[in-house]
């Protein structure tokens, strides 16, 4: 500084500019911080790029275990498998095997059926944060056909006068149901997420025999016009990020 103090003015003003040229460390120095003009170099934060296909999960159903373990009356095991579409879509499909057992207070009226089933459908991400915990909302079509077992008191021949056992087997049927979700995905390890969800269920169509239709539709619940359900899975999440560079 006393250099410069000694050089004419016009020198004093060409020589700042000229090392501000070759060195912005140097201007740093050069030139007071809260003059105008000064810059100071911000070293640029690196982004993180999502892919379309950003990655795919697996899951299990844990609630669906523990039912069959407790010997519900009915119960499902259920896996899925998903795509990661920009951490925002993942498309879904889900594969399970229920059974339902049901004896009513007369002891002789008894309902089995064991059948796999299957979902399909998609949930929405519609957390801003992508990288963040989840909250989902989605949709599934899913679809069963079955046979079932039902036994019940006899009944009496209005014309013969003869008592006849009701104790049929293998009766088929089949159904179709939409589902429409809500739930919550939590990170808790590298890959590894805990997600819980809540689902209405509405029947779209059956067929049964004509005797009587099923108490319990295997992925759908106990037969009705519509009902409540719900999983909570352990997701293991694998996807793919690269960071963009300057």
């Amino acid at each position: 500084m006393v250099l410069l103090a000694c050089l004419p003015m016009s020198a004093q003003e060409v020589l700042p500019n000229a090392v501000s040229a070759t060195d912005t460390t140097a201007v740093d120095s050069v030139i007071p911080t809260g003059r105008p003009g000064a810059k100071k170099w911000i070293e640029p934060e690196e982004k993180e790029k999502i892919y379309f296909i950003a990655g795919f999960g697996v899951s299990a159903d844990v609630v669906g275990v523990v039912m069959k373990a407790a010997g519900s009356t009915f119960s499902q095991l259920e896996i899925a498998g998903r795509l990661n579409i920009r951490e925002k879509v993942f498309p879904i499909f889900e594969l399970g095997l229920a059974e339902g057992n049901r004896v009513g207070n007369s002891k002789d009226n008894v309902f089995h059926t064991s059948a796999p089933y299957f979902r399909v459908g998609f949930d929405v991400n519609a957390n801003k944060k992508r990288k963040s915990n989840r909250l989902m909302v989605g949709f599934r079509f899913g679809y069963s056909s079955f046979n079932y077992d039902f036994t019940g008191p006899s009944i009496q021949d209005p014309v013969w006068g003869e008592t006849i056992p009701v104790d049929m087997h293998d009766i088929p049927a089949s159904a179709m149901w939409g589902e429409a979700c809500v739930g919550f995905e939590a990170k808790l390890w590298s890959f590894i997420r805990l997600g819980w969800n809540a689902r209405y269920k509405f029947r779209f169509s059956q067929k049964h025999y004509e005797f009587g239709q099923p108490w319990y539709i295997p992925g759908y619940g106990p037969n009705g016009a519509n009902c409540w359900g719900g999983t909570v899975n352990l997701i293991f999440d694998f996807g793919r990020t690269m960071k963009k560079g300057r």
